[in-house]
Order: C-alpha cells, then structure tokens, then sequence
C-alpha cells in the first residue's frame, strides 16, 4: 500500500524527495556539514530590507488587479503538487496580507486560459469574495496572452481617479504568450496610462515580462521553489513608492457610514437584493452596502471606517529600524538577561548573552523574533509606550 501510495517509492526515499533536506544543510569553516540556522537567516533578509526603506511618499490608495495564468504550463508539476495548486494557496495569503497592510486598497482578480483573459472579480475591498471566485476556477487549459490580459487591465484601471495607485501583478507560468497584436503597443499604453505592471514568474526569465516590467516601474523576478515565490508575492503587499506626478498632495472626500440595525430588511446595492441585518447605510444617499472599505454604487463616495485610516498610518510615521548589540562590545554583566517583549531569556546555554537588538530611543533590548513582530505587525515599540 504504501509503494502504492508513493508512486514506487520507499519511505526514506518519498522523505527525501518531499522535504529536500539536503538543502537545509551548509558546510562550516572546518568542512563539516551544519543544518542552517533558518531563524538568523530571516532576521538578516528582513534587516536588508528595513535598510533599503528609505522614508519616501508611499501610495496608500492601491487599486491592484492579480493576473494569474491558468493555461497549461500552470499545471507543470515541478512545484508540488502543482503551479496552479501553489498559486492558489499563495494568492489566498497574499490577499488577507495586502489588506491588513492596504486597508484602504482594492483588489480585483483576472485570470488567462486559452489565450483569453477574463475578469474573475471586480476591484473590491472583500478578501472572502476575491479567494472564493478564484478557488472555483482553477482549471488550466489552452495557451497564454499576456496582451490581452494587458488590455484588460488597461480597460479597468483607466478610470481610476489620479489620487489611486494603479498597479497590476502577475504570475507567470508559461514560457510564451500567443498575442493577437504588437503587445510592444499595449505596453506603452500601460505606461502612458501610469499602471505599474510587476511579474513574478514560475518558469524561467522571458524578455517580454522583463521588457514590460522595465518600461512601466515594476519589478520582475523568478522563483526558485514555493518558499521563494511565497517571499517574492508578499514582498508586494507593502505599499510602492509613489510616482512623482502623483506625489502631490489631494483632498479625497470620504464617508464614514453607520452599521446598519440588526433586524433591518434592506435592498444592498452592491448585490441588489434584499438582506436582513448588518450592512452599512452611506451619510449621502442611504444606500446599504455589505463591507467596507468600497465606492457607494449610487453617488460614488468612498466609504470607509476610521480603523481602516488608522491602520494606514503606520506607513507614513514608520518605527525607527532597532539597532544590533554585539555582547563583545558591551559588559555581558550589564545586559539585560531577558527580552522586554515576550520576556524570554536572551541567553544561550552557559548563560553566554545571544543575538538582540536595542530600541534606539527607549533602549530597551529585544529578541529577533519581537523585532520581526514590531515592526512587520505591531508597528509600536513596546519600551517607548510603556514610558507614556
């Protein structure tokens, strides 16, 4: 049964052939094999990246639409079980993550199968909505165009008002695109129309992904396994810089609307039909819409929440990168023995001081997991509120 099970293969073999623990291996400065210490190696790949953020003007009404090729190379089984199957999963991660990160953005989803590109939803702020229309069409067929996607695109997000951020990402799985036009003209006028188009590909580097990516500000790259296209796809929930032309400074009328009465039966404008309950009345013309944030279908107005503003704000005040301690330059004695987050000990056996970090303000010292936490998701120093 289990030679069944694992096409032939035996248990140590299918250990190997599912996990690729060779990989987690790295030789020492003695020549002997060591496992990889995965913790300090996400730390260094995250500090990169706090240093690379300059305080720049980030655009934090997004209006992004996921491409996502279903054509046959997305059936390709050399990312387990197969490109499709983990596209899915990512793009449902990535969806929750860009709006606790965007709350204030919108999503839309298309799709490319059989040289047809076709809108699964339209830009909306419902995370459930997005990854429930996609999880009922994954089949994969035909060829790829990336033009027609393009155009598709360029249709929907050319009505966008300027203060929005137009973007597009797309996940790649073919080696080709089979156009029905110059795609070189389709280009220009994504670039011309100020879309921002980035490629994350499943195969290998193609010239015209690299070409479009050039010309409209994005950025291209390829993924090496699930882990990496996993990292590559969240990279993109952040807010971008924003372009220059846009970087001025605009006036954006807003509504909060007021959560309806539970027994209330109402005709929602989003769905037309009639519910009973929940839903929020917009201030202007009192029509009932299921979530927000979203545009009101009858006089336009963004609705929003103040939560969803006040959690934007994080991306324009951000906190101050923490500074590394090294235990040789400092009296180990005079170190704090735990972390001022989560409270764990900040020492290795022996009780010889390990890796921390300091607060550049409050001083307090912290453990690479709560730097991680403070400030990829609590976005305040523990140390600098305590002393409010």
């Amino acid at each position: 049964e289990d030679e069944e099970e694992g096409d032939g293969l035996e248990a140590w073999e299918r250990a190997y052939a599912d996990e690729r623990s060779w990989e987690s291996l790295q030789e020492d400065e003695s020549g002997l094999l060591r496992s990889i210490d995965n913790q300090f190696l996400h730390h260094a790949q995250y500090r990169r990246r706090l240093r690379t953020a300059a305080r720049i003007q980030k655009g934090l009404i997004r209006y992004l639409y996921i491409v996502v090729d279903l054509s046959r190379a997305a059936a390709e089984m050399d990312f387990r079980p197969s490109r499709m199957v983990v596209v899915a999963k990512h793009v449902e991660a990535f969806i929750r993550e860009f709006f606790d990160q965007n709350p204030l953005s919108h999503i839309g989803l298309i799709t490319i199968k059989d040289g047809v590109a076709q809108c699964l939803t339209d830009l909306g702020g419902s995370p459930d909505s997005h990854i429930k229309a996609l999880m009922s069409k994954l089949e994969c067929s035909g060829d790829s165009s990336l033009q027609n996607a393009l155009e598709l695109v360029h249709g929907y997000l050319n009505q966008i008002p300027s203060y929005g951020h137009r973007e597009v990402l797309i996940l790649y799985s073919a080696l080709s695109t089979c156009d029905p036009g110059d795609i070189i003209e389709t280009i220009q006028q994504c670039k011309k129309s100020k879309i921002r188009c980035s490629v994350v590909g499943l195969s290998a580097e193609i010239y015209i992904c690299k070409y479009l990516c050039q010309e409209t500000g994005g950025s291209y790259s390829v993924a090496l396994d699930e882990s990496h296209f996993k990292e590559l796809l969240l990279e993109h929930a952040p807010p971008p810089p924003a372009i220059a032309e846009f970087a001025v400074a605009n006036l954006i009328k807003m509504g909060f609307p007021q959560r309806a009465a539970e027994g209330v039966i109402s005709i929602c404008s989003c769905h037309k039909e009639a519910k009973a309950g929940g839903g929020y009345t917009c201030p202007r013309c009192k029509a009932r819409v299921c979530e927000l944030p979203t545009e009101c279908r009858i006089c336009g107005l963004t609705l929003v929440s103040s939560p969803h503003l006040a959690r934007s704000y994080h991306h324009l005040f951000p906190i101050t990168p923490f500074e590394e301690v090294s235990p040789l330059l400092n009296n180990p004695h005079k170190l704090p023995r735990t972390c001022f987050g989560c409270q764990q000990t900040l020492l290795h056996p022996g009780n010889k001081p390990g890796l921390r970090v300091a607060c550049p303000k409050c001083k307090q010292h912290f453990c690479l997991d709560c730097d991680i936490y403070i400030h990829e998701s609590l976005h305040n120093c523990p140390g600098c509120e305590s002393l409010r």
